[in-house]
């Protein structure tokens, strides 16, 4: 499949052009066997997912009746709010110490954790740059990805950065989509956006009036997921035989 007449395209961040940072679920698990909370096998990630639900509708609803800015990020008192009530759904009682110890596991673990491109993606980037495509990230995220982009040698390749974690702006949102199309000067149908998650990603691009790219290195399974007319790649490196 050819896509005519592209001249922007954007990309999500993890999962995407980098390999995902940390595993929610192993981390957790890990950490309620080594303090005595249970067997590994008690925490399956069906169950920890689940236990995300209250906590995640619990800081979605702090955002929005706070109104707060676009670039606001959770400060240490929201986060250990939110470690309380997911090990609360976790069956983890009398746990403020517990709670305590869970977030700093996590900090520690942002401390050591790196940011790993994947393979082949960054002469992918340079290529599509060569060929006069404007690029642009668009990213589900708290914290500015400049550093990282810095760090991979890549920030120099994107025209336009945006990044929000906060409802109404976040994806499935078309709002960063078209922000950064805005900032390329561009019609967002001249734009493809790529990700790889139909929920987030597919949808977002196709409010945005984008063609969608779901990439599926990561999740083969996203796949079985679209509805809707989406351009499927495995690699970043597919993109120059499609645009």
């Amino acid at each position: 499949m050819k896509l005519e007449g592209i001249t922007g395209i954007i990309f999500d961040l993890g999962g995407t052009l980098y390999k995902p940072v940390s595993d929610m679920c192993s981390l957790t698990r890990d950490f309620l066997s080594d303090t005595g909370h249970g067997e590994s096998k008690d925490f399956p990630d069906a169950d920890i997912l689940a236990a995300t639900k209250e906590p995640d509708e619990w800081l979605t609803n702090y955002m929005m009746e706070n109104d707060v800015d676009i670039h606001w990020k959770p400060e240490l008192e929201h986060w250990i709010e939110y470690d309380r009530r997911l090990l609360t759904a976790l069956g983890v009682k009398d746990h403020e110490d517990v709670v305590q110890d869970y977030q700093r596991e996590w900090d520690r673990f942002h401390e050591i954790a790196s940011h790993e491109l994947m393979e082949g993606c960054k002469e992918g980037l340079e290529e599509l740059k060569s060929r006069g495509f404007k690029l642009g990230i668009a990213s589900n995220r708290f914290t500015d990805p400049t550093h990282h982009l810095k760090a991979s040698g890549i920030h120099h390749l994107f025209d336009a950065v945006e990044y929000t974690n906060v409802p109404d702006y976040r994806k499935p949102s078309p709002y960063m989509l078209v922000t950064v199309a805005a900032a390329f000067d561009m019609n967002p149908h001249k734009c493809a956006y790529v990700g790889n998650i139909v929920e987030y990603d597919v949808e977002a691009a196709t409010r945005a009036g984008m063609i969608p790219v779901l990439l599926t290195w990561y999740d083969p399974h996203e796949e079985e997921k679209i509805s809707s007319d989406t351009v499927v790649i495995e690699h970043i490196k597919d993109l120059k035989e499609i645009l």
